[in-house]
């Protein structure tokens, strides 16, 4: 988006509650930092309310929007391109007019994937815990850059979705999954149940984490962690959200972000 010089960059993020969402915090500090005379804002929509907020913003020329909880689910809608390649994806968290057209992204799953990319360069096997919205739209991300997933409901022996493949082959991949051990190169991302909350765990889950070459968590609380045990590399759910950050900084801006000032900015924020 070209904008005239003398009107100041906005950029939002809209969600429901919006209030202890750390992304206004933590971008603040990364315009600082960056000399950007850009602004940030935090709107708390009612649910109903969701489609008519995103098409004010566009209407209002922001120069791009972050979608938080609930509703990744519902923003499909309201990109007319998608960077997954995937007019269906499952989640996207971010908004921006780029050329004239609003393009939508899954900075969630780009997050985990380049995280457990980096952690485990011959990743060839893919669990993710939990069935929910993040769950998919984590399976999504993969699945659309050539990496097959399976979605399991309760530790990684009982899988319920291979991501990605075709319905006609959903049992036998199903089937495969359940007789394959898991390896170094296997990496283990605990998401989210239907109703959207962190998937339990339990004591397979916990001894899987010796099993597998990363294990990923995406709750922030402390109490309901997978461990970091064995030889697993560990991403946080800190981890994720600089990320996730740092990769919307860029694609907003066009300047590389300093993932140590977000970093300390999450921390900050949640008291870590």
């Amino acid at each position: 988006m070209v904008l005239h010089p003398a009107i100041q960059p906005t950029l939002c993020v809209i969600g429901y509650p919006v209030a202890g969402n750390a992304m206004q915090f933590a971008f603040e500090r990364s315009l600082q930092e960056a000399g950007l005379d850009w602004k940030f804002v935090s709107f708390n929509v009612q649910p109903d309310s969701f489609d008519e907020a995103v098409r004010g913003v566009k209407a209002l020329g922001l120069a791009g929007v972050a979608i938080a909880s609930p509703f990744e689910t519902q923003a499909s809608g309201h990109a007319e391109q998608f960077t997954t390649g995937s007019a269906a994806d499952l989640w996207i968290d971010f908004l921006q007019p780029l050329r004239g057209t609003w393009v939508g992204s899954n900075q969630l799953g780009r997050a985990v994937y380049q995280l457990t990319c980096e952690a485990v360069p011959d990743l060839n096997q893919v669990w993710i815990l939990g069935t929910g919205p993040q769950a998919r739209g984590i399976a999504a991300y993969f699945t659309a850059h050539s990496q097959p997933c399976t979605l399991v409901s309760s530790a990684v022996l009982q899988p319920t979705v291979a991501a990605g493949a075709p319905a006609s082959d959903a049992e036998e991949s199903v089937a495969e999954a359940e007789s394959e051990p898991l390896v170094t190169s296997a990496v283990l991302i605990r998401a989210d149940s239907d109703d959207g909350t962190p998937c339990p765990i339990e004591q397979l889950e916990i001894e899987a984490c010796h099993n597998v070459g990363c294990c990923v968590e995406l709750s922030l609380d402390p109490a309901t962690r997978l461990p970091s045990v064995g030889q697993a590399a560990s991403v946080s759910a800190v981890d994720v959200l600089v990320q996730r950050f740092a990769n919307g900084f860029q694609d907003w801006t066009g300047l590389p972000s300093h993932p140590s000032t977000l970093r300390e900015a999450v921390e900050e924020y949640f008291e870590l």
